[in-house]
Order: structure tokens, then sequence, then C-alpha cells
């Protein structure tokens, strides 16, 4: 977990791309990486859901994607609360770059407090409107 008084660090899962919704943020203070940046363009589409997460999660930063499956998805949400990581999910693939900015902006508060204060692990969806706990599946309902 982030200090309180630290500022949290981020990284974008692929989905969130590479430059207008980094830059939009980095605009507004946020600490973020993304794919590309870490992995390269070239090797980013073909690093695994579940490495990334690890890598990211023990570098001590928390993940903002747009694939909510990553809360259903046994393998991806065993990860997620193996390595205690910190995850927020836009609710909705089909938006733009500027809906998706828009929408982290107006939660800025929520995700920050949540990423500095809130024990890992969990996935907070980001909606429309509002922010909600999305239940992890792990271990897998039968």
């Amino acid at each position: 977990m982030t200090e309180p008084d630290e500022p949290p660090r981020f990284f974008l899962d692929r989905g969130l791309g590479s430059v207008f919704v980094p830059e939009g943020l980095r605009e507004h203070g946020w600490q973020v990486t993304t794919m590309d940046e870490r992995y390269g363009a070239d090797v980013s589409q073909d690093v695994a859901d579940i490495d990334w997460i690890r890598e990211a999660t023990e570098l001590g930063e928390s993940l903002i994607t747009k694939d909510t499956a990553i809360a259903r998805v046994p393998v991806e949400a065993q990860v997620v609360h193996m390595c205690d990581a910190r995850v927020f999910t836009i609710t909705s693939a089909r938006i733009t770059g500027s809906q998706m900015l828009e929408r982290l902006l107006d939660n800025e508060q929520t995700v920050f407090r949540w990423a500095r204060r809130t024990p890992a692990p969990f996935v907070l969806g980001i909606y429309e409107s509002r922010t909600a706990r999305i239940l992890l599946n792990y271990p897998p309902k039968p």
C-alpha cells in the first residue's frame, strides 16, 4: 500500500492506450507508466495479463485497466489476490480516450484514497456516475 503522504503510482493496461490517457493524467499530476513504456510497443501486446499484474504490483504500482474480467477470470483473479494487487477498472470497454480520462479525473480523490489506504487485494469499478468494489472470483465459485 502506498504511504498516505506519498503520491500513488499507476500502471496502465494496454486498453487505456499509450498517449492520450497517460498524457492527460500526467498533466494532472498522476504518476503513470504504460505497457508500451515498460515493455516496448512491439512486446507489450504479447505480455500475459498475469505477468504484468504481478510485475506492476511488485513495483508498488496500482493497476488501471478497462478489463473487468480481471475480477472474474479465475487465473487473473488468483494473481490479483496472491499479489495483493490494487486494481481500478473502467467498466465500459466501448468508450473513447477522452471519456476514460474524464472518468478517472472525475474520480481522482476516490482512486487516490483507495490506492493509498484500502488494504489489497481489491478491484474497484469506475462506472459513469459512481465507483463500486467488484467482487474478486477467488477462490473460484463452483
